[in-house]
């Protein structure tokens, strides 16, 4: 802060000199001297000053008269009026006027310098608060500039829940007034946050709206009783929520093409199949071939057609319309025990060994044991039909990082990096749907996990990560 300055006025060349060498030294401040009421004004004009002692009695005029314009002058400059022949009135009639104090001659030096300090001390506090309140004037008019400028609606409630702030972009894109708005209830309008819909001013009077995103944070001083108010910053996102209602809408329309496409592909093969056999059984029929061996062999392979069919359609159920989840505590080192219990047969058909490694302190996890033993049992069946010459599944249990990680693996040649094996209706199989780890995916997924592979000739294996 800029040096303090005191102007002592007085005839008295001595007592003037005096008085400045003692509240100079003591007060740490400059001095200067003046000893005419005009040398005074246009001191005063000069430069700032923040005290005078000024004597009542001077010879071109009374020191009362220098109060008035040190303070159009200097607003925060202070007075301290000395007298030898002081009243009461005349000592009331100069604070009225604007004195800081009325000082009687003679006086000591410490009372001198106790009143000096307190008004020095005033003009400073006074100096201080107008440069406090121009700085939280500028910062509030930077404020107000910002809100303004900002592209994106800006409003603030305060402590009551109620209008406080209402931005240009805000009139801009409502149609409704700062004017209409300060003072309104706008909990409704922002809630905690997310999109929400925001009232307009239609043609003619007619209501409409828009969506927003609301970005929302509640702010509040230190002081005990001070209001919290939630600030908010909006985005308009009706045309982004409409065109991602059009894109789903396509999508959903693709995928039902998609669908239905593969879909009409994988019941065409088996029902051509049914057709081409009951026509073989008509024909043996016409022929009077009616023993059991010539009938058997077509009706077995009817079967096996319609019970094809219906897994393509159990598939297809299972993609297209998932059920809920009904989680329950599983151990999944027994899932993992039965599962490969059930396909034994199957692996020692095709001369597959099944190797099960599981962690010995596995917990219960909260899943679909249902959903989990489908994801499983699709993934190791994929593995045995992946080596029909033989080779080695291994199923094995970890916990890593929150999460326990089950791996599917096996010995079969593998598939390239690039092939889109989670796509509905892919499969590099002769017969198969193409649905099974399109499924495998959506099950893992529902529940709030994750399918990984790696696929080298020799070493494929699927991780299914479930968190704890």
């Amino acid at each position: 802060m800029e040096r303090q300055r005191i102007l002592v006025v007085d005839d008295d060349a001595a007592l003037a000199e005096n008085v400045a060498e003692i509240v100079g030294d003591a007060l740490d401040v400059d001095v200067e001297v003046a000893d005419r009421l005009k040398a005074a004004l246009t001191r005063i004009q000069d430069r700032r000053f923040d005290l005078v002692l000024s004597d009542v009695r001077l010879p071109d005029g009374d020191g009362n008269d220098l109060v008035e314009p040190l303070r159009a002058r200097w607003p925060h400059a202070e007075v301290v009026l000395i007298t030898g022949d002081a009243t009461v009135t005349s000592a009331i009639a100069a604070v009225r006027g604007g004195a800081f104090a009325y000082v009687l001659k003679p006086f000591a030096p410490p009372e001198m310098l106790e009143i000096a300090r307190r008004a020095l001390g005033q003009a400073r506090m006074a100096i201080e608060r107008e440069r406090f309140r121009d700085e939280l004037e500028r910062s509030e008019k930077r404020h107000r500039q910002v809100i303004e400028a900002v592209p994106a609606l800006v409003l603030a409630l305060d402590g009551r829940g109620r209008i406080a702030i209402w931005n240009a972009r805000l009139e801009q894109t409502t149609g409704f007034t700062r004017a209409e708005m300060i003072g309104q209830p706008g909990e409704a309008l922002v809630g905690s946050g997310g999109v929400r819909p925001l009232a307009v001013k239609g043609k003619e009077g007619a209501s409409a709206e828009r969506l927003v995103r609301w970005e929302t944070a509640r702010v509040s001083s230190e002081a005990a009783d001070a209001e919290t108010w939630t600030y908010a910053v909006g985005t308009d996102v009706s045309a982004e929520q409409e065109m991602l209602r059009r894109t789903l809408r396509a999508e959903r329309l693709a995928a039902v093409g998609t669908m239905a496409a593969g879909l009409a592909h994988e019941v065409r093969n088996p029902l051509n199949s049914a057709v081409l056999q009951l026509q073989v059984l008509r024909r043996r029929l016409a022929r009077a071939e009616t023993t059991r061996d010539s009938l058997d062999g077509v009706a077995a392979l009817v079967e096996d057609e319609i019970r094809r069919l219906e897994r393509l359609v159990s598939d297809f159920l299972s993609f297209a319309r998932p059920r809920p989840l009904e989680r329950r505590p599983t151990d999944i080192g027994e899932l993992c025990r039965g599962i490969a219990t059930l396909l034994a047969p199957e692996a020692e058909t095709s001369k597959v060994r099944i190797d099960v490694q599981l962690a010995p302190d596995l917990q219960p996890i909260d899943v679909d044991p249902e959903r989990i033993r489908q994801v499983l049992q699709n993934l190791m069946r994929n593995s045995l039909e992946a080596m029909p010459a033989g080779g080695v599944v291994t199923l094995r249990t970890r916990t890593v990082d929150g999460k326990v990680e089950i791996d599917v693996a096996d010995t079969g040649p593998g598939f390239g990096d690039e092939t889109p094996i989670f796509d509905a209706f892919f499969t590099t199989k002769s017969i198969g749907t193409g649905l099974g780890l399109s499924i495998v995916h959506r099950i893992v997924t529902d529940h709030g996990g994750n399918v990984r592979v790696r696929s080298r000739p020799g070493d494929t294996c699927f991780t299914v990560a479930l968190p704890l």
